[in-house]
């Protein structure tokens, strides 16, 4: 009896997660959930995003004395002498498909690195009906989970942190599986989130980017306040591009674990941490940490990029105390993306902008 219970739980989990997940997908695909105002915004702000990048790497251009075309849908050649270089907004043909397709790969581009002796979090990747796999690791482990799509989704989509219980694990293998079937569970790591971008073996600029947050006033509902900040978010796109805070599980989870939610209204000047997520911070919340990181963890980044493959590539790297390697500190590299958000990099104070540096570097003109 224990058996046949035991097997009939196991099919009516997965039916559940199949059902849920199913929702979770329709929910995203036909928008029903979404106000009018949200899309528009998101148009708008995508809108934005793509002029941004034009005007970047036209002035780029422009500084190397390279040729710019630029298609209608926002495709862009930039070529000097017999060099030419293919771009569609953070999309370079600096590394080839095949690289840029084992990055997305994050379980097994994680498995690449720990064969080659990075330090990257602990984890597995499960298919479907594969649950009890994720229900064992959960039972197991010391520290809270990280649920993610395995294949790239952009942007942090369908990535769920502060996973504690079974109904979160529930919740958030549902919420991955919605983007991907092949799910990735890792080992939370804890620290500071940095953003390493690093080209042909060097790095070009280090950033720490914080939590997205918002502040209370004594009045406004958790969700008030993002609106608010989102509508700031689409003001300040002109000058770089922004991504709206999501209302999504980890959202909830983070504000959860605070013992808040949307409908909670914090104190004047209480500031509540929105989502462990960094994708949807705002550039107030991205600042530069060059020389912070120590050269061993430096030194990381770089191989990890060239394990991977990438010319060109943004490393995620989280952890306690920047000054040690990774190993000491419990931290590790959790993602390396082929096709990196330069915009985190662009500052307007820089002496030569990240994008010139970038095609200085293709077009091997000297840099400062």
């Amino acid at each position: 009896m224990s058996y046949l219970k035991q097997a009939s739980d196991s099919f009516l989990t997965r039916a559940t997660l199949q059902l849920v997940s199913v929702y979770y997908w329709i929910v995203r695909s036909s928008g029903k959930r979404v106000a009018p105002k949200s899309r528009r915004m998101n148009n708008r702000l995508n809108t934005l995003g793509r002029e941004f990048y034009l005007k970047m790497w036209r002035g780029a251009a422009e500084s190397a004395g390279a040729r710019f075309e630029a298609e209608p849908d926002g495709a862009v050649e930039i070529g000097r002498g017999n060099r030419r270089i293919w771009i569609r907004d953070n999309v370079t043909s600096l590394n080839e498909p095949a690289t840029v397709e084992r990055a997305a790969d994050k379980g097994a581009m994680l498995a690449l690195l720990a064969r080659s002796g990075i330090a990257v979090p602990k984890g597995i990747v499960i298919g479907v009906g594969e649950f009890d796999r994720a229900l064992r690791m959960l039972q197991s482990s010391r520290c809270p989970l990280v649920v993610k799509p395995a294949g790239s989704t952009c942007g942090g989509a369908g990535v769920s942190t502060n996973v504690t219980n079974v109904k979160r694990l529930r919740t958030a293998v549902a919420w991955a599986r919605s983007f991907k079937r092949q799910i990735l569970i890792e080992e939370q790591v804890e620290g500071d989130s940095y953003r390493v971008l690093v080209m042909d073996g060097e790095v070009l600029d280090i950033i720490v980017r914080h939590p997205p947050r918002v502040v209370g006033d004594g009045v406004s509902t958790i969700k008030q306040l993002i609106h608010r900040e989102n509508e700031l978010r689409l003001e300040a796109a002109s000058a770089r591009p922004q991504v709206p805070i999501r209302f999504d599980v980890d959202l909830r989870n983070t504000l959860a674990n605070q013992g808040l939610g949307l409908r909670s209204r914090p104190a004047n000047g209480k500031i509540v941490v929105l989502k462990r997520v960094i994708n949807d911070n705002s550039e107030r919340e991205d600042v530069p940490a060059n020389g912070r990181l120590c050269p061993a963890i430096v030194e990381a980044a770089c191989k990890a990029a060239r394990v991977v493959g990438t010319r060109l590539a943004g490393l995620d790297i989280i952890c306690r105390d920047p000054g040690v390697p990774l190993e000491r500190s419990g931290g590790a590299i959790i993602e390396v993306n082929a096709t990196p958000g330069l915009y985190y990099h662009h500052r307007t104070d820089a002496s030569t902008p990240i994008a010139d540096r970038v095609l200085k570097r293709v077009f091997d003109l000297a840099t400062d």
